[in-house]
């Protein structure tokens, strides 16, 4: 009886916590992106190679990390880039899940200025250099209206033009009533939303309750998957906020591989979300503390031959000076990313420079090759006329 009143008591087990996972996908990179980057909105273009193979990349990627098993939806808008983008996603992921479109998530629509490309000198002239950054940057500025004459008119549900605010209003109409039930009517769902930079810009300022001011610092690179977890029982965010310079806290976990790395870093500085998504690519076991033998595994599964990844990852192991039997935080890692990225990313720069420039000497060289080889015919066919 002594005894049993003297033993200590029983800690009841844990329970663990039910998680529901949502997922933000912007599409590729589309045909009106990169250099030539054009007011798109409502104008439906499609993916180019490269955005196919981005999307791709990001299927591959959440296979790796176990989404075949746990994707329960996915939902897109009615635009090709990004309907495209879901399939291609699903594909590489290899799961059968139904893509649902709901013209809601469609890109914001950019008014008399679609199909115009943003550094156009006549409509730089035109509306100023300010009046367009309102539009681009602000959450209620928004370009002229188009009409039923304009190339790109549309009609309803079509709006005539939208700014940020008007774009969010029916983004989170759609995912109140349709994407969030979803996410929450069984345990452990996962939603994949595979949709345009200003519609998910737009829904991850509601989720993170960004201000309005800071919503533009809001970067959504193209197929770089951005994973946001909620208690179920809650519906509440169950991750904590992470900081970056230059961009607004959020709960957003950054999907990092060595194939999109690019894409993140010139999102974000280093530090802060692109080092905490380094240490949680690593972080195999989810015990938010990192081995060397675990980093030297991570760097080997996930970094593959990305000199640049593997130099930010080493010279902060270098940096520690680790025992083999060390580990390290979460908060050391990124002291130490922080002390080392900024180096390693402007060195790797430089070596990409080079390369670069040697690619085009010997472009120039077989360049000059030609050119002599066609001033060799063209005399010895003048020699041929003189002798005929």
């Amino acid at each position: 009886m002594l005894r049993a009143l003297l033993r200590p008591a029983r800690t009841p087990p844990r329970q663990e916590r039910q998680v529901a996972t949502l997922i933000l996908l912007r599409h590729g990179q589309s045909v009106w992106n990169g250099a030539t980057a054009t007011f798109t909105g409502w104008c439906d273009v499609a993916l180019t190679s490269r955005g196919r193979s981005q999307a791709r990349e990001a299927g591959e990627l959440l296979r790796s990390k176990g989404y075949d098993k746990k994707l329960s939806a996915c939902f897109t808008s009615e635009l090709e880039r990004a309907w495209e983008t879901a399939e291609i996603c699903l594909e590489a992921i290899k799961t059968n899940v139904e893509i649902e479109r709901d013209w809601r998530l469609n890109e914001r629509h950019y008014g008399s200025v679609q199909g115009i490309c943003k550094g156009d000198a006549a409509l730089q002239s035109y509306f100023g250099e300010e009046e367009i950054k309102k539009w681009r940057r602000s959450m209620h500025g928004k370009p002229p209206p188009l009409d039923e004459s304009h190339p790109h008119y549309l009609p309803d549900p079509a709006p005539r033009t939208e700014s940020l605010a008007d774009c969010q209003a029916r983004v989170l109409q759609c995912f109140e009533d349709t994407i969030k039930p979803r996410l929450f009517e069984k345990p452990k769902q996962c939603v994949l939303i595979a949709a345009h930079s200003n519609t998910l810009r737009a829904l991850m300022a509601h989720v993170d309750g960004v201000p309005d001011d800071e919503v533009p610092q809001l970067h959504v690179p193209n197929s770089v998957p951005i994973l946001y977890r909620f208690d179920e029982e809650t519906q509440q965010l169950a991750s904590h906020k992470l900081g970056a310079e230059n961009a607004p806290d959020s709960h957003a976990r950054w999907l990092l591989s060595s194939r999109n790395l690019e894409r993140l870093r010139s999102a974000v500085q280093p530090g802060g979300q692109l080092t905490r998504a380094l240490f949680d690519a690593l972080d195999e076991d989810g015990d938010r503390i990192l081995r060397v033998k675990e980093i030297e595994a991570g760097i080997k599964r996930l970094l593959g031959d990305d000199v640049v990844v593997a130099g930010v990852v080493k010279n902060i192991v270098r940096g520690l000076d680790l025992a083999d039997d060390a580990t390290i935080t979460l908060e050391e890692f990124e002291a130490a990313a922080n002390a080392v990225a900024a180096d390693v990313f402007a060195e790797a720069d430089k070596a990409r420079a080079k390369r670069t420039e040697k690619r085009h000497e010997l472009a120039r060289e077989a360049a000059r090759a030609v050119a002599e080889r066609r001033r060799r015919a063209v005399g010895e066919e003048r020699i041929l006329e003189r002798v005929r």
